[in-house]
């Protein structure tokens, strides 16, 4: 297959609510290089957070009337393929997750015909659970090839993904710690069609300026408030960081279960007045808080990741980046692409964001080093153009 095609692209909520707003970029690329694009959320939640890129949305419910009404005119079609799909979900392996697949079951029904309705030449999921779980059954019944994206938490979720790596036309992470995190969640899984391609981004015009660092210095963490974020690591590294003598502010921008939990620690830690709760803030204002030089370093000591964009984002736009090495943060932070705070804890944090305060040369190298590795590996240019590869819309060597 060549050309444009016709691509069927799911996600859990995007283009809506605050999870999948990453996508963005490689979805408007896709649309660029000539994809017919059609998003559709499998559970749609929230207001629309991502500006449309020329694709057309549907958005419907997880169930409605019009879903069950498609899938008993599935069933009533294909009554064998359908009863074998319901049975593969059967060896989902908690029942959590067996939940999950059985909600959206329906959905992955209504899909099918969606695709043959649409003349869809192609699927792909993004997230290894129940979208990729809709995508291989609409995919198995309507005779249309599907692929799908993998990032971390999905992986070690492990829903049916031996099931989805022998059916995916080819399976794609975002990082190679990922293909190890898949080999420990399970053994023996097919990996003739695995595929590490990372998420891509849209890179900002160079500013080779250097500039001024804020007084004090201005620290920008973006994620939501959850466990593995460590939000609590960055509020130390600021009480630290107070009783060097060194005052910095830190910008934590994101919603979440922690978030009052952190504002306590932070009143317990003497910091209060150091960090700003940003609230949920939309990914194009973040772009300009480093677009017009508004932060000087971007921070995430997370200890769980695939490889956070919003590190990637802060060196598109020559902003030194500070991570932990957690997933695939060190694929983008090594070689002096960045600095890895060690210990990944509030001293180690703390002394990695001094080092790089008070090393104005240090910093113009992450910037150069950075930004570097960001158009070899990160443009949504490039990763677009493979992706198209690999479903077979344009040339190159997609899996057989």
């Amino acid at each position: 297959m060549s050309g444009t095609g016709r691509l069927l692209f799911l996600a859990s909520s995007f283009p809506f609510g605050t999870n999948d707003t990453f996508f963005g970029p490689e979805a408007r690329e896709l649309v660029r290089q000539g994809t017919h694009l059609l998003v559709v959320p499998v559970r749609p939640r929230g207001d629309q957070t991502t500006e449309n890129g020329g694709w057309t949305t549907i958005r419907k419910p997880l169930v409605d009337a019009g879903i069950l009404a498609s899938a008993a005119a599935e069933l009533a079609r294909s009554p064998r393929r359908v009863l074998a799909a319901f049975v593969l979900l059967a060896r989902s392996p908690r029942p959590s997750v067996l939940l999950r697949n059985l909600s959206a079951f329906p959905k992955a029904l209504w899909c099918a015909r969606l695709a043959r309705r649409h003349h869809i030449d192609h699927i792909h999921a993004h997230w290894a659970g129940p979208p990729s779980t809709v995508a291989m059954i609409a995919a198995e019944l309507s005779g249309v090839p599907w692929s799908l994206t993998a990032h971390f938490a999905d992986i070690e979720a492990n829903n049916l993904f031996r099931e989805k790596c022998r059916s995916a036309h080819f399976v794609r992470f975002i990082a190679n710690a990922m293909t190890e995190v898949a080999r420990q969640t399970e053994t023996g899984l097919d990996e003739s069609r695995w595929e590490v391609l990372h998420l891509g981004i849209d890179l900002p015009p160079r500013n080779d300026r250097d500039r001024a660092l804020h007084d004090p210095p201005r620290l920008l963490m973006s994620a939501r408030f959850d466990p593995e974020k460590r939000h609590d690591v960055l509020v130390d590294a600021v009480a630290e960081l107070r009783r060097r003598g060194i005052a910095v502010e830190a910008w934590l921008a994101g919603t979440g279960p922690l978030l009052e939990d952190v504002r306590s620690r932070a009143d317990r830690e003497g910091v209060a007045d150091r960090v700003r709760f940003l609230g949920y803030v939309r990914n194009d204002r973040l772009l300009r808080f480093l677009e017009e030089g508004d932060v000087d370093l971007v921070v995430l000591p997370s200890d769980a990741e695939g490889i956070p964009v919003s590190l990637i984002e802060g060196l598109a736009y020559q902003v030194p980046a500070v991570g932990c090495d957690a997933g695939g943060v060190r694929e983008l932070l090594d070689d002096g692409c960045g600095e890895l705070a060690e210990p990944p804890n509030g001293q180690g944090v703390a002394a990695t964001i001094e080092r790089l305060l008070q090393d104005q040369a240090l910093r113009r190298e992450n910037v150069v080093r950075g930004r570097a590795r960001v158009e070899r590996e990160f443009s949504a240019i490039q990763t677009a153009r493979r992706l198209r590869e690999l479903i077979g819309f344009a040339e190159g060597s997609a899996p057989k």
